[in-house]
């Protein structure tokens, strides 16, 4: 007697049984694998976050050039790379404008004019040496090269003491001053521009805003340094020490303070001078002014004693809101940002408004479109 065959609907729901099974299984080892890559994935870039640097080179007070520190920290060092980029905002940044290289001035790229975006300036300063150049600021890359080829090396002699803002002086104040930097920033202050120039190579680097041990932020520029102990002093806390008393989220605009600031040469001996005694406002400089007697240059036409504001973008950033906030310029100019697992501050500084999203943003929940508007209003 034979067998009874087996219904084709039966050999059906068999097949799909199977087939489910199998893809079921197929899609559970898939999901096993992937689950198994991404804590493997994980546990690797939890490694990476423990490790924000390479220790490649061992570091000194003594070596300068970032190259070097760009061997421990390369993604700081690629972003600090990036400054010789020249972008225009409204009020700010730069156009790369070309030019015939001279044996005087070897630049192919500089940067506008604002003498001749606004001829009033050369009036104004009718007797001064800004009225020969005075260019739109370019990256910090190029703070050296524009400082030693500036039309105004033409027209007066600078002194050593420019370099403090516009070069790694650092390690040529401690050489000049055989250890003691500020020993070593009054030996240069009074040199010949071309003469102090032979000491430094680079613009700023990473020794002149970091501990070459613990990375810890310091302050390296004697200008500042004296400038904040009479402006405390001012305010009733005497010997204070910027690098022993103040707190990390402090230097994280002293190091910027350094020198974007107003300042003076002071007596025959050309010594930096940031006009604190009194506070940061425009009337408290001013008044320090009146009462030491300084001008900047008599003016050539009306003979009048004159001053020229030079770059006080800390003081003006600490009668702001930001500043009362507790927001420090490196918040805003060199925001936080993450390569991988790694958070770093972003070593291109530049305007807030070319990087909204992570130098604003954070704090301000608006779009875009409409902080830049905010910001173009309050700047108009």
């Amino acid at each position: 007697m034979s067998e009874t065959p087996e219904p084709s609907s039966a050999r059906a729901g068999r097949r799909r049984l199977f087939l489910f099974l199998g893809v079921a299984g197929l899609v559970g080892a898939l999901a096993a694998a992937g689950m198994a890559l991404l804590l493997v994935n994980i546990t690797e870039r939890k490694h990476e976050g423990q490790n924000p640097y390479f220790r490649v080179v061992e570091l000194t007070d003594d070596i300068v050039d970032p190259a070097i520190w760009g061997k421990n920290f390369p993604l700081q060092y690629d972003a600090y790379l990036r400054t010789v980029d020249q972008v225009r905002t409204r009020y700010g940044g730069s156009e790369a404008v070309p030019r015939t290289p001279s044996k005087a001035d070897p630049r192919s790229v500089t940067a506008q004019s604002r003498l001749e975006e606004d001829p009033r300036l050369v009036t104004i300063w009718d007797g001064y040496a800004f009225a020969k150049d005075f260019r739109e600021e370019r990256g910090h890359a190029y703070m050296l090269e524009d400082q030693v080829f500036t039309e105004r090396q033409q027209v007066t002699k600078q002194p050593g003491t420019c370099l403090h803002c516009h070069a790694s002086v650092y390690k040529a104040y401690r050489d000049a001053g055989n250890g003691d930097l500020i020993a070593g920033f009054a030996k240069v202050n009074p040199l010949p521009y071309a003469e102090a120039r032979k000491l430094v190579e680079h613009p700023i680097t990473c020794i002149d805003c970091h501990d070459p041990t613990t990375m810890q932020l310091r302050v390296t520029r004697p200008g500042f340094i004296e400038g904040m102990r009479a402006l405390r002093a001012g305010q009733g806390k005497p010997a204070y020490d910027v690098n022993r008393d103040a707190t990390h989220q402090e230097m994280r605009s002293f190091v910027c303070g350094q020198c974007h600031v107003e300042y003076y040469f002071k007596g025959a001996e050309k010594r930096l001078t940031y006009p604190w005694h009194r506070g940061l406002t425009i009337e408290a400089m001013y008044a320090y002014y009146a009462e030491v007697d300084h001008a900047d240059w008599t003016h050539a036409r009306s003979g009048a004693r004159m001053l020229k504001a030079q770059h006080p973008e800390f003081e003006m950033w600490n009668q702001g809101i930001h500043a009362r906030s507790g927001v420090a310029c490196a918040d805003c100019h060199m925001p936080y940002m993450r390569v991988g697992a790694t958070k770093i501050s972003d070593h291109h500084v530049r305007s807030p408004l070319l990087n909204i999203n992570r130098a604003c943003q954070p704090c301000h929940k608006f779009g875009e479109q409409e902080l830049a508007a905010r910001v173009h209003t309050i700047q108009d």
